[in-house]
């Protein structure tokens, strides 16, 4: 009885060294306490990202076989009801962002990822765009740019009437088909340049906007 007890004692005193964990699983305990830490973040991004490409998806459905007097009535629909949502995605995103860097795949995963580019890209504050460009280019330095880093460059050039590096806005209207924006820097680099970041080359780019947004407009006057 004695012996039985000692046996018992011994066994008992090894448990915690034969519990220990490996590296592997120690890391995969300690990145799975971290995911659900972040659990509601990665939900209001995802969910707020599927809002605003929901909105863009059912508005320009409608306003891909429209007609041009249509789509001056469409873009008043738009102001009425979808541009208060990029408004209020803005508010929460600010809130979100603040005091931290942007939000990389690793951390809140690709569609919370994509939410949160979605919600700034279409933001209507271009003060808050330029802080999340800035949040973004040490990750762009590392050769991690987020997906949707050169829209949002030259989406802010484009407000402030520079240049375009990437050539992702405001493409021309020629006989009714998108073609090259004529406001971009080095245009002999910039095929170079989009390679580098995972865009698309110039024609398949411009191919895709014409099956997304069907016939283009010439601009006015």
């Amino acid at each position: 009885m004695i012996r039985a007890g000692l046996v018992t004692a011994v066994m008992l005193a090894a448990a915690p060294a034969l519990a220990r964990e490996s590296p592997v699983v120690a890391q995969a305990r300690a990145d799975a306490q971290a995911l659900v830490a972040r659990e509601a973040l990665i939900e209001e991004l995802g969910g707020m990202g599927a809002v605003d490409q929901a909105t863009r998806l059912t508005f320009l459905r409608a306003r891909k076989t429209a007609s041009p007097e249509e789509r001056e009535a469409l873009d008043t629909v738009w102001a009425r009801y979808y541009k208060p949502i990029d408004v209020k995605h803005t508010a929460r995103l600010k809130v979100l962002l603040a005091g931290r860097g942007w939000f990389t795949l690793e951390e809140v995963g690709q569609r919370a990822a994509d939410g949160a580019f979605n919600i700034v890209n279409h933001s209507p504050d271009l003060a808050f765009q330029k802080e999340a460009l800035a949040k973004m280019e040490p990750l762009v330095a590392q050769g991690r740019a987020p997906g949707g880093y050169p829209n949002l460059y030259d989406r802010i050039a484009e407000q402030e009437g520079r240049p375009q590096r990437y050539a992702t806005q405001r493409a021309r209207c020629v006989d009714g088909r998108h073609a090259m924006p004529d406001n971009v820097e080095d245009p002999a680099g910039l095929e170079r340049r989009r390679s580098a970041l995972g865009l698309q080359t110039m024609p398949e780019y411009l191919k895709g906007l014409d099956t997304m947004y069907g016939r283009c407009d010439p601009p006015k006057g």
